[in-house]
């Protein structure tokens, strides 16, 4: 992959379109920036010596070579001159590019994330502004140019098929899609997949998605070039893990065929996408895209780095809705906006738009807007209604890049007072982004239950009916009306019997609800009265009520990483100090157990300076990261213990690999604890302090360390893929990353076995603890507590309620004795 250096004469505006782009690319680009000079008196400059050092060290790490993008001025001397230190060998991976720095940078980072050669990179970057390049051309060498056309292109080598019959409950719908897309994407050789006469790239999320691929169809897949083995082979892998989706994982929706009604009553008639009942004012939410004018163009390039910096721009937006989504809908309903970004980064899609551009030499958002409206209207054609539903996401992030190119912001909804929502059509982006505390309920004219929209209205328990017809001519701003989520039925003019009736219909449903909610609140004991604590995952101290709620016992996970993350620098000690006492005094006395800083592998902080690593999961992870970085760690520990002694908080430090590394932590903490007190800082005599088990050599050692620390949090997650030598995150191995593996359920029971032998606690924080399948399983094994996210803890109560311990440790018995992930699941039915 292509590297980048940035070089500026402010550092802080390096900095800054460095950290742009890695938001653009997630990181998955090596750049680095090279702005200012060494002089706190005059820092505004650039040094050629700082430059040639950010070249050696990209270059490095670089193998397809650097593009070094400057600013004007001494920067592009500088760099100059930096090329004329660097050896051969070095200089001739180098290019200077005459790109405009921030959107230079940002075309660049994107075309290198994709795999790019040196020249397509640079000439993506160049296209950003041709008049720089026609201003530095003397200087680089380099003459105009546009950017290389995002195609598939033509493969040398052999050609191979596989015919795969598919067998998802929805077919090949959005999320598999994506999936398909992300594996074809690793691959050099071309990759296309046929249905019947038509065929589409594997590499295009909207030319896969349109195909319309139905549960029972077969597909063939070709691949054509250097790699088509390794791609079929791939490509095999993510068909036998059912596309990376699960049945359980798709919500079976009845359609409503019934045909919009209207009638004497004053009721029209939708389908029933959300369970509820609702009685409220209208609000009118009128949505419509930016007018767009046709306008004639002359400089085709600069049109283009409209485009794509707009698509660049549209896609970090949607990349922070996917993250607020995650904390209010759960991960699952945010990767809708996943879907989204694979719709924003389609080079079909892009490349459509282009040629409108340069063929009518039109602007912009004229030709986006031709493209997108084409693309949703080829969806709204399929004859499955789960595929028409898609046209609703091309609109949503389409739209977004509309309001960029052209400036006007979005329509966004804002009660306020509670209401019934009314609109044409909402998109995901509109559901995600309301309030659910003022959302009584929601009806669009259009859609059906099976729309992103309506999953994200499920998820947040607001009660919706979908695809009603023309529902504003019978309704107005202000209007009350009521609305039965079950039936799918909105009374446009109810009487007041009526509204007394559907009333006391939102009583009784919302009674349930907080019924259930009881049941979460009260204790977790199984049939012959063994109590176990079921607790809450949290990541801020926000997140602490809301586990609270649905009956958390504590936290059993306070993950800290996203104190630091989304922010340009480290949290001081005293902030660190009120969010760690915030979550506890929301728990109301039960235990917080807060784990200490765990990033790198896959959780890298920016303004942390986290090494690029050959493999980050083997290297400087959890306290290995912090050790290295003792003022880091330092701060963390004085605001962990002034607030542990103040409120009932447990400090738990991950990734501990073997009895000197914790013994080495123990002591550091130690010698933190003696400062704060040598400072007159009041610090508890006795503070709680634990582990993650998450290494098999943790699970070796667990009696040693069992017997220098006070509890073992077990985090299936991490654990298991170290176990079975399978990236978690790697969809081609994601079969053997099981946590229901016997080998994996064997190093949970030999931890709770140490843990026993010390009269220690051990809980599980990861992932398998949150399903009330294999909650009997847990305990059975030797689980003495259970944290999981909100949602899942009324549910794992009432599974371990319903068992006894003589049940729970023959099914352990079972399960240990089983050959496969498969058997256990088996026996867990």
């Amino acid at each position: 992959m292509v590297g980048l250096v940035i070089v500026s004469h402010s550092q802080m505006l390096a900095q800054g379109v460095l950290e742009l782009a890695e938001q653009m690319t997630r990181g998955s680009v090596v750049m680095e920036a090279a702005g200012g000079i060494d002089d706190p008196d005059n820092p505004i400059g650039t040094d050629p010596m700082k430059v040639m050092m950010s070249i050696e060290s990209v270059a490095a790490q670089s193998e397809d070579g650097v593009l070094v993008i400057m600013d004007l001025g001494s920067a592009l001397m500088s760099a100059e001159t930096a090329l004329d230190f660097l050896p051969d060998e070095v200089k001739e991976k180098v290019l200077l590019c005459s790109a405009p720095i921030v959107e230079g940078t940002m075309a660049a980072a994107v075309q290198a994330s994709v795999g790019a050669s040196l020249k397509e990179v640079s000439a993506e970057a160049g296209a950003a502004l041709n008049v720089k390049i026609e201003q530095l051309a003397p200087i680089t060498g380099e003459t105009v140019q546009t950017a290389v056309p995002a195609q598939e292109e033509i493969q040398e080598g052999e050609e191979l098929s596989i015919d795969l019959l598919v067998i998802n409950k929805m077919g090949l719908h959005a999320r598999p899609a994506a999936n398909l897309v992300a594996e074809a994407g690793k691959f050099q050789s071309a990759i296309r997949i046929h249905k019947g006469e038509k065929s589409a790239s594997a590499k295009s999320i909207n030319q896969v998605a349109l195909l319309a691929v139905k549960n029972g169809e077969t597909l063939t897949v070709t691949a054509t070039g250097p790699d088509a083995q390794q791609a079929i082979d791939g490509l095999k892998a993510l068909y036998a893990d059912n596309f990376g989706e699960r049945d359980e994982d798709v919500a079976e929706v009845v359609m409503d065929t019934e045909p919009c009604k209207v009638g004497g009553e004053g009721y029209v008639h939708g389908a029933p996408a959300s369970a509820g009942y609702a009685v409220g004012p209208v609000y009118a939410h009128l949505a419509s895209l930016p007018e767009v004018e046709r306008l004639e163009i002359a400089n085709i390039d600069a049109e283009v780095s409209r485009l794509d910096q707009a698509l660049s721009t549209a896609l970090s937006d949607i990349q922070s809705l996917q993250r607020e989504t995650e904390k209010t809908a759960g991960k699952a309903n945010a990767a809708i906006f996943e879907v989204h970004g694979l719709i924003l980064g389609d080079k079909d899609m892009r490349d459509k738009a282009v040629s409108v551009i340069s063929d009518e030499k039109v602007n912009a958002e004229f030709a986006w807007f031709q493209v997108m409206d084409k693309m949703a209207s080829d969806y709204r054609e399929l004859d499955d209604a789960y595929m028409q539903a898609r046209a609703a996401d091309v609109m949503d992030c389409g739209g977004r890049v509309l309001r960029v190119l052209t400036g006007e912001g979005e329509q966004a909804i804002r009660l306020e007072r509670e209401s019934i929502i009314v609109a044409h059509d909402l998109t995901p982006s509109d559901v995600a982004g309301m309030d659910p505390e003022k959302v009584l309920g929601i009806i669009t004219e259009t859609g059906g239950a099976t729309s992103h929209a309506a999953i994200l209205s499920r998820s947040m328990g607001i009660p919706a009916v979908i695809g009603t017809g023309e529902c504003f001519q019978y309704v107005s701003d202000g209007q009350t009306i009521a609305l039965d989520g079950f039936e799918g039925t909105v009374w446009t003019s109810p009487d007041q019997v009526k509204l007394d009736e559907i009333s006391a219909k939102r009583d009784q449903w919302l009674a349930e609800r907080e019924e259930a909610k009881a049941k979460g609140a009260a204790p977790a004991k199984t049939v012959d009265g063994t109590e176990i604590m079921v607790m809450g995952n949290i990541g801020t101290p926000a997140d602490a009520p809301r586990v609270l709620e649905y009956g958390a016992e504590g936290v059993g996970l306070f993950r800290t990483e996203f104190l630091f993350q989304d922010r340009d620098q480290e949290p001081d000690e005293q902030e660190q100090f009120e969010a760690y006492v915030e979550a506890a005094k929301a728990m109301n006395g039960n235990p917080v157990i807060i784990r200490t800083l765990d990033i790198g592998g896959d959780k890298p902080v920016k303004y942390l300076d986290t090494p690029v690593e050959e493999n980050p999961f083997l290297g400087e992870r959890g306290v290995r990261f912090c050790m290295a970085r003792p003022e880091l760690f330092r701060t963390q520990l004085r605001a962990l213990l002034r607030a542990a002694s103040a409120e009932n908080i447990w400090i738990m430090f991950p990734m501990i690999s073997g009895v000197e590394e914790l013994e080495g932590v123990l002591a550091f903490q130690a010698e933190v604890r003696e400062s704060l007190i040598s400072e007159g800082v009041e610090i508890a005599e006795k503070i709680k302090t634990g582990i993650m088990i998450e290494v098999p050599s943790a699970v070796a050692e667990a009696e040693k360390l069992a017997a220098i620390c006070d509890f073992f949090s077990i985090g299936t997650n991490d654990l298991t893929q170290y176990v079975m030598a399978a990236d978690r995150g790697n969809k081609s191995v994601s079969k053997i990353c099981d946590s229901l593996n016997p080998a994996v359920l064997r190093m949970i029971k030999m931890t709770c076995d140490a843990a026993s032998a010390n009269n220690i606690e051990v809980g599980m924080c990861g992932e398998l603890a949150g399903n009330p399948k294999a909650s009997a399983l847990l305990l059975g094994l030797g689980l003495d507590e259970l944290s999981m996210s909100g949602p899942s803890i009324p549910e794992v109560k009432e599974a371990i309620r319903a068992v006894s311990m003589d049940e729970c440790c023959a099914l352990a018995e079972k399960a240990l004795a089983a050959r496969s992930g498969d058997e256990v699941r088996e026996l867990l039915k």
